[in-house]
């Protein structure tokens, strides 16, 4: 079993961003890594300077998330306090804040190596899970907000078309909350167990909520909330910079976990 560092991978052992042509000696070498590195140096001893392009091209990736999802959360938010909160200005900034915001530092913050050597890998995963916990309770309650919203209208004017979740705004959104619902359910028991199972199902979960909260969030920019509120240019623009910003946002994690997948049907395979 190789036990050294693939060429053109990085030397950190909890962080997966080489290319190797197998995948069975890719995934022992991680694991050989992760107790080597475990026993001899520890965490807040690892490189923190890593020159391959993987590293590079991910690290850039992060940096324009960081800026895109802290920028589109302060223009909308400044939009909805403008507004005082009112109507659906209460939903867009709760959903936002917890959606866009909380929900993509929580994917991004942990697999930060410069947090991880400042913070140390406990203290990571709990901000990791303080941003997800934050992700699902404030973003349950903008949902809420707005239910209640349509139930109102729906009691004051009873001939009144109120759609519930029939949107693709809607949809998107209500099954982004039952997949971020399995990621907290999924995400706590790892601090006890480390079933392998269970963390595949903790990575499908939490990229799929972001990918599909993300979407409803596209969809939203179509609302009249938004026709209002911003020009047509200025909606464009949303919808490209959320685009982009979901995409730099989970490539590494997605590309984590189909190396995984990958590497569990061909270990299946091979036995």
């Amino acid at each position: 079993m190789a036990t050294s560092v693939l060429q053109g991978c990085s030397s950190s052992a909890l962080r997966d961003v080489c290319e190797s042509t197998n995948l069975l000696d890719y995934v022992e070498s991680v694991v050989d890594r992760i107790k080597s590195t475990n026993s001899s140096i520890g965490t807040k001893t690892r490189l923190l300077v890593d020159p391959s392009a993987a590293m590079i091209y991910f690290g850039f990736c992060a940096v324009i998330s960081h800026i895109l999802l802290a920028g589109i959360t302060v223009i909308i938010v400044r939009k909805c306090l403008a507004l005082k909160m009112v109507h659906t200005a209460g939903h867009a900034f709760y959903c936002t804040v917890a959606f866009v915001f909380c929900l993509g530092e929580a994917l991004l913050v942990r697999h930060s190596r410069v947090l991880e050597l400042w913070l140390g890998i406990f203290n990571l995963d709990l901000l990791h899970s303080a941003f997800g916990l934050l992700a699902f309770g404030i973003g349950v309650g903008g949902v809420a907000i707005k239910t209640l919203q349509k139930l109102e209208r729906k009691r004051e004017e009873p001939t009144a078309t109120v759609k519930h979740f029939r949107s693709n705004h809607g949809f998107f959104g209500i099954v982004g909350c039952v997949l971020l619902l399995g990621s907290v359910l999924s995400g706590l028991p790892l601090y006890f167990y480390t079933f392998k199972w269970l963390q595949l199902v903790h990575r499908f979960c939490s990229l799929g909520s972001f990918a599909t909260l993300m979407a409803s969030q596209m969809f939203s920019y179509n609302t009249g909330f938004a026709q209002r509120q911003w020009k047509a240019r200025h909606v464009r623009l949303f919808k490209l910079f959320t685009f982009i910003v979901t995409i730099t946002t989970i490539n590494y994690e997605f590309r984590r976990f189909t190396r995984e997948i990958v590497a569990l049907i061909a270990r299946q395979f091979g036995d």
